[in-house]
């Protein structure tokens, strides 16, 4: 039986739920002893590295960027969102990261309805509304009761969101005229020239313990980068973007084995309301 673009997006979806979650678990262990910044370059730096022998197994035509102008914009607006994050990262919970992670997808669904013709229904409407009580739960700790997680990093990540979605809205644009692999190739050439300068700014040689979860973070990167942008290409984004709440799962699970973190009632609680 033939699944459904649907359904073999989704699929492709879950998957790049479960490496992001592997991944940002990589990347919160070592924003704790290397500068932020410097962690995001050198992960996308070494992510293009292990993209390197396929694009020159395909040679120029194959990886050539059809819209290179709008890759360049697209990487702004994804390096803005990503030097947030990982400002952010080292003082929140992962799996509170993930709750405030969930705004994406109905920023997203938006955007799909208002910029990419995707048909928007009544009950995703109400969902967006359903969606900002959910991150006021989670937030609420932080904002008004003195929670673990710091209120300005809460914020950072509350604007991390809008504009990370539109970097990745620009990915389902990209799809419709480059490869997959192609488009995280490029994303990855991009990043480490926007990010360089900010990780110079306090640059220290890495441990071999970190050159080895640097390396991970590379491969697994890429990896989620291009499950994401194979969902896209598959399906719409309104479909692939509803099963982001598993993310969830998959963020605190990694949370309670890496940093013995137990997600709060709120965060719970906010991220099944999301």
């Amino acid at each position: 039986m033939r699944l459904t673009p649907s359904v073999r997006g989704i699929l492709w979806m879950l998957g790049a739920g479960l490496l992001f979650a592997a991944l940002n678990a990589q990347q919160k262990f070592l924003t704790h002893g290397m500068y932020p910044p410097q962690v995001l370059c050198l992960r996308y730096f070494i992510g293009s590295l292990i993209l390197l022998p396929f694009a020159l197994g395909a040679g120029w035509e194959g990886y050539r960027p059809r819209r290179i102008g709008f890759m360049g914009i697209r990487s702004v607006f994804h390096a803005a969102g990503s030097l947030l994050w990982f400002t952010a990262l080292p003082f929140v919970g992962l799996a509170e990261t993930s709750a405030i992670g969930f705004t994406g997808p109905i920023y997203m669904m938006l955007g799909a309805s208002l910029f990419l013709g995707e048909r928007m229904y009544a009950a995703r409407w109400i969902a967006v509304l359903v969606a900002f009580a959910g991150v006021l739960i989670v937030l609420a700790p932080g904002l008004f009761a003195g929670g673990a997680s710091p209120a300005w990093a809460l914020l950072i990540l509350v604007l991390c969101s809008p504009i990370t979605s539109i970097s990745f809205l620009m990915s389902k644009v990209q799809t419709r005229t480059e490869r997959p692999d192609a488009i995280v190739f490029w994303l990855g050439i991009f990043m480490v020239v926007l990010t360089l300068p900010f990780a110079l700014a306090d640059w220290r040689w890495p441990t071999p313990l970190e050159w080895l979860l640097l390396t991970s973070c590379g491969m697994v990167g890429s990896a989620a980068h291009y499950c994401m942008t194979r969902a896209f290409r598959i399906a719409d984004v309104g479909a692939v973007q509803s099963v982001r709440f598993v993310d969830l799962v998959y963020a605190s699970l990694a949370g309670f084995l890496v940093f013995s973190h137990i997600p709060t009632v709120w965060t719970l609680a906010g991220g099944a309301v999301i």
